[in-house]
């Protein structure tokens, strides 16, 4: 029985994973009321261990015991239990808005109605600060790092837990939102709660917590009082044995020689910004965030565009690009690693390869012996901690992610390394060895140029210290003025202006990143092409044209409404159009002239159940059996065809004359299926956003992860929309028995490419989180007109692939451009 003082209990905790004992025999416990850190390098079992608390990881031996009440490794019940916890990336959705994360991130019964989301979202966000600069309504992606964690962090105080573990919620925040925080953290743990306070940064676990525990290569090192220990003595303990010296020692007076010299760069967020660095000298740029000194260093990586004067040893530099940064010796260690900094499907080997590859490379051919060799090396000299270097980096640490990196830049041979944040979330033992290997590149001739948030940092490190204010350098300190209390103090007092410019983002690239953009371009673009075809060929508006073409959108809209709804998750559905034909040659056995009313019933029932079942493969195909969407749906496409014409080799089986004109009715010239496809457009538009199946679908498409730990049943969802999809798609068959008037085995084929098209045109994004069933139903009104214009203008068939191509490649490209320019940098 557990002290009813104790909300979180761990006891005996063991995890495994290939190669590692991540936790061994791990025993951690929490009381109420408490701030407890728990401390240890990168890959000391920190995050592994509070992942098995909220149940992401199941342990192989030991126990979890939350509020009293033991779990069973799964993240609803540490959710129902009362643990939230703030990871060190941020587990929100990126297309989802603010207001719609924080919505699916509490409990259900905290719930506001979601047509009040966003009023609901601003209280809690003005919780946080009064002058929060986070609108609820922006999309997650638009948000920078430090509004991304603002977020998470209000997200998981928002739930009201008994238990909240923050892993690492400072490194992205400024000094005034880490005060906030701190005030939050007293605030919670006064009335009851226990906070569990991981971070590689000593002075704030001594600031914040009561108590400490210390991990170290998956053990624990005890429990203390955090008011008890040093600074030292909590580094000796992490590391286990003594450091003499954090900061190697700095050049001194010999340097020589410019490396690079900057006149006169301006560009967004900076101004008229000139520097030197010589050889052998490694220069600060400090200021509060959001100063310029950032946006300075992006642009001299040619990750944002720029204006003025750059020379690498004497050279002039292009700016261009990130490659024409590079080009002319210019590298950068990016500060957001997730994001800029590793591609986390590749291996350590691939990694650390691809920005040198052709010192592995002979005649365009790459040397994979010779890639590990050099990985091998790297990793020793990094003392990077990895099964092997085929490992995914994916599954490395993030301080192991960070100093892999590093190695990987600097085995380019740069002339200049920019370094972004070098040891944001590193442990205190792996920070010397970034100091020294920094030192090391700038005495071989590298001008290394550092931006840091932590002042101590930038002052042991650096020679010359540039301190921005708004856009401007206002102070260099030099020699032995470079100390944190005179980088501090700089920082604080500096009085410049910002120089006024424009938005960064332009609002012509903001609207068409939003989902109304796509529906108003289409229906002008749907308007213009349809006043021109009435110019050139008056017959265009006749009601027999216009009736129709109308039934034709309304088939082709339906079965695109099933392809968006899958598409919104992430996947496509190839096997649609066969769908549709099969379900048309199985009616055409039981729908012909003088069948009874209950053997057409038969016939119904039958294909909506092989629709269900369809569905249901797919399914199975892309979720159990983990193959690709495309790959899955192909095969389902090939059986699905066979089937059809194994029982209609040749077209036959007429429908009955009374089926098809109940099937195609109209309310005066309008087909009735048209007004059942713009109603339904409507309907699933508005559940689309405003329900929580709508919310559950864009969260999945948006990142899956996320939203499994949002409470978000992913595996349910991917279900609903592979059965939904195939339903629809059986839906849409309905209208085409009645075109095409026989089980004719090749009639749905062509719906296959059109669906996905009409979707893609209506502003679906291909990996899922975005999409509009307006959208998509304009989309079929296109792609039909087109083909009705160029009919009618006599142009030849050939001009309807191009048109649709063209419509397809313009509406990939804009809709990209658009979401690209809108996304936080």
């Amino acid at each position: 029985m557990n002290d009813q003082n104790t909300l979180l209990q761990i006891d005996g905790v063991t995890k495994l994973f290939p190669g590692v004992r991540a936790l061994d025999n791990v025993t951690f416990s929490v009381l109420a009321g408490e701030v407890h850190g728990l401390v240890g390098e990168n890959g000391a079992g920190k995050s592994t261990l509070m992942a098995v608390a909220s149940g992401a990881l199941v342990p192989e031996d030991g126990r979890v015991v939350i509020n009293g009440m033991q779990t069973r490794g799964d993240t609803d019940e540490a959710r129902r239990l009362g643990l939230a916890i703030v990871r060190q990336e941020p587990a929100l959705m990126p297309d989802l808005t603010v207001a719609e994360n924080l919505y699916l991130g509490v409990p259900a019964q905290q719930r506001p109605s979601l047509m009040r989301t966003r009023e609901w979202a601003h209280q809690l966000l003005r919780q946080w600060s009064d002058d929060v600069a986070i609108d609820a309504s922006e999309r997650v992606l638009s948000l920078n790092p430090a509004q991304r964690f603002i977020v998470e962090i209000v997200k998981a105080l928002a739930a009201k837990p008994k238990v909240l573990v923050l892993d690492e919620p400072t490194e992205h925040l400024l000094a005034e939102d880490v005060d906030r925080l701190f005030e939050r953290i007293r605030s919670v743990t006064a009335s009851g709660c226990s906070v569990v306070y991981i971070s590689h940064r000593i002075r704030e676990v001594q600031k914040i917590a009561n108590r400490l525990t210390v991990l170290r290569d998956g053990q624990g090192q005890g429990t203390y009082d955090a008011a008890g220990l040093s600074e030292q003595q909590i580094v000796e303990l992490i590391v286990g044995g003594a450091l003499d010296r954090e900061f190697p020692a700095k050049a001194g007076d010999g340097r020589s020689g410019t490396v690079i010299e900057v006149a006169s760069l301006r560009g967004a967020g900076f101004t008229d910004v000139s520097l030197r660095v010589q050889q052998g000298e490694i220069v600060g740029l400090a200021g509060i965030d959001g100063n310029g000194q950032r946006e300075f260093m992006r642009a001299l990586a040619g990750l944002a565009r720029s204006r003025g004067s750059v020379t690498v040893n004497g050279k002039p530099a292009k700016l261009q690009s990130s490659q024409a940064a590079a080009a002319s010796g210019i590298r950068c260690l990016p500060g957001d690693r997730h994001r800029e900094g590793i591609f986390g499907d590749l291996s350590v080997r691939e990694n650390f390869s691809i920005r040198s590859l052709p010192l592995d490379s002979i005649k365009g051919w790459i040397s994979q012996r010779s890639e590990a060799t050099r990985t091998r090396l790297a990793v020793a000299d990094f003392t990077v901690k990895t099964p092997s270097v085929e490992t995914p980096i994916r599954s490395l640490s993030g301080g192991n992610q960070q100093k892999l990196v590093l190695a990987s830049v600097l085995a380019s041979k740069p002339e200049v390394l920019l370094v972004d944040e070098p040891t944001q979330g590193v442990d205190v033992g792996a920070r010397m060895e970034i100091y020294k290997v920094l030192r090391e590149a700038a005495a071989a001739g590298t001008a290394v140029i550092v931006v840091s948030s932590d002042a101590m940092e930038v002052a042991g490190l650096c020679d010359r210290v540039l301190i921005f204010s708004r856009g401007h350098i206002v102070r260099e300190l030099r020699d032995a003025a470079v100390s944190e209390n005179n980088i501090t103090s700089a920082v604080l007092t500096a009085t410049t202006e910002r120089e006024r410019g424009s938005a960064s983002i332009p609002g012509f690239w903001k609207w068409a990143a939003g989902d109304w953009a796509p529906i108003a371009m289409l229906a002008l673009v749907v308007c213009a092409l349809g006043m021109y075809a009435a110019h050139v060929n008056e017959t265009y508006l006749s009601t027999r044209n216009l009736s129709g073409m109308l039934a034709l959108v309304a088939t082709l809209a339906i079965v695109a409404y099933g392809q968006q709804a899958l598409m919104l998750v992430g996947g496509i559905d190839l096997s649609v159009g066969p769908l549709m034909g099969l379900m048309v040659v199985i009616q055409s056995f039981f729908l012909n002239d003088g069948a009874t009313l209950g053997h057409q019933l038969s016939g119904w029932v039958i294909v909506f159940l092989v629709a269900i079942a369809v569905g249901l493969v797919n399914w199975t195909l892309v979720g159990p059996f983990r193959l690709h969407p495309m790959v899955a749906t192909l095969a389902t496409y090939m059986a699905l065809q066979a089937v059809s014409l194994l029982l209609r080799p040749v077209p036959g089986g007429l429908i009955a004359d009374s089926v098809v004109e109940t099937i195609g009715m109209q309310a005066g010239f309008i087909p009735i299926i048209s007004i059942v496809a713009v109603i339904l457009a409507v309907g699933l538009e508005f559940s689309l956003f405003r329900t929580r199946l709508g919310l559950a679908f864009r969260g999945v498409g948006s990142r899956t992860e996320a939203a499994r730990m949002a409470g978000v049943r992913s595996h349910l969802t991917l279900l609903a929309a592979y059965v939904g999809c195939s339903l629809f798609a059986g839906i849409a068959a309905i209208p085409m028995m009645a075109q095409v008037g026989s089980g004719d085995p090749s009639a749905g084929i062509n719906y296959t490419l059109a669906s996905i098209a009409a979707v893609v045109i209506g502003g679906a994004s291909l990996f899922g989180g975005r999409g509009s069933f307006i959208g998509s139903l304009l989309g079929a009104l296109l792609i039909i007109q087109v083909n009705v214009v160029t009919s009618f203008l006599d142009i030849g068939d050939s001009w309807q692939s191009y048109l649709l191509g063209g419509m397809i490649l313009v509406s990939v490209a804009l809709y990209s451009k658009s979401r690209e320019m809108a996304v936080a940098k």
